[in-house]
């Protein structure tokens, strides 16, 4: 039998909300901050979720037994999600360069 996920959806949606993008407060945040959490809100959900997870979490294997997967397609996935991340903090940058 396998075992249960060890995060409840309040817990979750608290991981979510720390990493989230919000036009109204991230002018308070570094620019270096504002544009990864911009890039962050371009992913897909399910992306966003396995990311904010590895953050908040100690192992890929912790996420994957939270996510149902091996720890194996948990790192897969993070590999192509940081390339993605990278991706879109490259667009994002075409339209704001950072300031030094």
């Amino acid at each position: 039998m396998a075992e249960q996920p060890k995060i409840t959806g309040k817990e979750l949606r608290g991981i979510l909300a720390e990493y989230a993008y919000d036009d109204d407060i991230m002018n308070d945040e570094p620019q270096k901050v504002r544009v990864t959490k911009m890039a962050l809100s371009r992913l897909p959900d399910a992306d966003r979720i396995i990311f904010c997870l590895a953050l908040d979490k100690e192992s890929s294997r912790e996420v994957g037994k939270i996510l149902g997967c091996s720890h194996s397609t948990v790192l897969k996935q993070l590999q192509r999600i940081k390339k993605d991340i990278v991706y879109n903090i490259m667009q994002i940058l075409q339209d704001e360069p950072l300031e030094d």
